[in-house]
């Protein structure tokens, strides 16, 4: 996808993003969240605010991808890179 990630990114939250990607001249906050973000397929709360804060303070727009949707993609780079797309809104 050439999108060339900066990835484990520091911010200015004290938060650490998995990755950060450009898209059309805006930061993108790309989450892979493991099964330790979820209650029951639910974000936890401290998940949620690690999102919000990021959003807020970062002024940063934040994806998530829950690791059970990434897993149904795993053998199919097409559906995982169209699932990227979807997500970044390209």
């Amino acid at each position: 996808m050439d999108l060339q990630p900066q990835e484990e990114v520091l911010m200015k939250s004290g938060y650490r993003i998995d990755a950060v990607v450009e898209v059309n001249g805006k930061q993108i906050a790309v989450e892979v969240d493991g099964p330790s973000h979820f209650i029951a397929r639910e974000r936890s709360g401290r998940t949620i605010l690690k999102h919000r804060q990021v959003a807020a303070l970062d002024e940063m727009k934040v994806v998530y991808i829950p690791y059970w949707e990434w897993n149904e993609h795993k053998y199919d780079s097409k559906k995982k890179e169209q699932y990227l797309k979807d997500l970044l809104g390209i």
